[in-house]
């Protein structure tokens, strides 16, 4: 009877090499994929601060700022809708979130009939907002295009990018904590919500001006 032949050492590395290289495609695939999803989250960031300015180029005021005061009606924690194509820009001083993008839509820079939903849709499926915020112990309003649900690495990228310094406390992108207030403190950093890469967190973007 015969014995049944076991792997010999050779032939374990061989296999524990291939395996390991094919863990480190893998790897490597999902980090190209994350790094192209971060450049896609930013650049969008930055189309809509094109259009924020085109737009106020063409009308001598910021989409959504209905009562034209300089500021963006809407504060960033109200949920976006379905909305159509505007008849007309936003007048008044209400809290719709939907305001900016249908002015926007009325000026002919954004899709008529797409749902508001669809177009502040990123790349790690949750939202863009444009709106106001204040910092965090503060009244002052300012406007922003926030990011909601993205991933930590995502957000010290952008971050870094933005400000040449990662730091959820100053410069023009801050962390969205909760409602619609972001920090303003210059010892906070990331460590203290980042406990991984993955960890999901938001921020925003103060385009025109930023606390001191």
């Amino acid at each position: 009877m015969r014995r049944a032949r076991g792997f010999t050492l050779i032939e374990l590395a061989i296999v524990l090499v291939i395996i390991g290289i094919i863990l480190g495609a893998v790897l490597k695939g999902q980090e190209l994929i994350n790094n192209a999803k971060v450049k896609r989250v930013q650049n969008d960031m930055r189309g809509f601060e094109a259009l924020i300015w085109t737009f106020y180029d063409r009308y001598g005021k910021f989409p959504g700022d209905c009562n034209g005061d300089g500021l963006i009606n809407p504060y960033i924690h109200y949920p976006l809708d379905n909305n159509p194509t505007a008849s007309s820009l936003c007048t008044g001083t209400g809290p719709d979130p939907d305001y900016p993008f249908n002015d926007m839509k009325y000026a002919g820079l954004l899709p008529g009939e797409a749902d508001n939903r669809d177009i502040a849709r990123h790349a790690f499926n949750g939202q863009f907002k444009i709106g106001r915020a204040v910092p965090q112990g503060s009244t002052t309003n300012y406007n922003v295009i926030a990011i909601s649900g993205i991933p930590c690495f995502a957000a010290q990228a952008i971050d870094r990018s933005v400000d040449g310094v990662v730091h959820s406390g100053r410069g023009r992108i801050r962390r969205w904590v909760t409602s619609y207030q972001f920090r303003d403190n210059a010892s906070d950093d990331w460590s203290s919500v980042c406990t991984s890469p993955q960890t999901t967190t938001s921020i925003v973007y103060l385009f025109d001006k930023a606390p001191n």
